[in-house]
């Protein structure tokens, strides 16, 4: 048993599902920002409907919120007012004062003080502090700046800065191979 196909294949199209819009609904889904009014989805936003209840401001809902709760849309969410305030002054006066956020401490500081003293890369620092590098190189510049830390190379050292003679000690030993310098002594006998 065979099947003859007569005439060309039909195949369903984008262009006959989706319905196109008509201004007013575009328009008011371009007011919501293209966003579902319940459930704040932006997917699929051809296919959301404008639904006017009782004649009040329109809502948009996608596909899924409209399967869920048909043509009856939930309640506003309470961070959405639903009526405007009565008295204008009445919200010029706060009753409580309003908090300050509590200054954060300086990460690329804290990370700096947490960690032993010794010569680290950007990168490293970065990763300990939980901030990109570019950020915390400007941070490294400006706390070597002030003097906190130093550059040294590509690195940045928290130890504090040597002595003269350290710094002189260190280059004669750089420069010769078979002297070695021992600098803590402890007498003997």
């Amino acid at each position: 048993m065979t099947q003859e196909v007569t005439g060309p294949l039909r195949r369903s199209s984008i262009v006959r599902r989706v319905k196109p819009l008509d201004p007013e609904e575009l328009a008011a889904i371009d007011r919501a920002g293209r966003r579902c009014a319940v459930c704040r989805s932006g997917r699929r936003w051809r296919e959301f409907t404008v639904l006017r209840p009782d004649g009040g401001e329109p809502v948009v809902m996608c596909a899924a919120c409209r399967a869920r709760y048909g043509d009856a849309p939930p309640a506003r969410p309470a961070g959405e007012p639903t009526e405007a305030p009565a008295d204008p002054a009445a919200d010029s006066i706060p009753a409580t004062p309003a908090r300050r956020a509590p200054d954060r401490e300086d990460r690329v500081r804290k990370v700096l003080r947490e960690l032993p003293n010794g010569e680290y890369t950007t990168g490293k620092i970065a990763k300990a502090a939980g901030l990109q590098q570019a950020k915390t190189l400007r941070r490294l510049r400006q706390l070597a700046a002030s003097g906190e830390i130093r550059e040294v190379g590509k690195r940045w050292s928290t130890e504090p800065p040597a002595t003269d003679l350290d710094e002189a000690l260190d280059r004669l030993q750089a420069r010769t191979s078979n002297i070695r310098i021992v600098r803590d002594r402890s007498p003997v006998g």
